[in-house]
């Protein structure tokens, strides 16, 4: 089972994808570097729930939105 920073990376992976953005078009949107955002979604960073709230600001929906998921149960 992945570690969660491996889900949380999983998820925004899935959402992002799911609203069309490439990852530089979404890293612009959520205001960070993309070599970041790649790290991230690869399970590579431990982020703070500041970038998280930056992330999902970016895709437009909430925290318990984002948590809203398969992956957390």
């Amino acid at each position: 089972m992945p570690e969660t920073i491996e889900k949380i990376g999983e998820r925004i992976v899935e959402l992002r994808k799911a609203k069309g953005f490439s990852q530089q078009k979404f890293a612009y949107e959520a205001d960070m570097e993309r070599t970041y955002l790649n790290h991230i979604e690869k399970g590579r960073k431990n982020i703070s729930i500041n970038t998280l709230e930056k992330i999902t600001k970016g895709l437009g929906i909430s925290l318990s939105t984002f948590f809203n998921s398969p992956l957390f149960k």
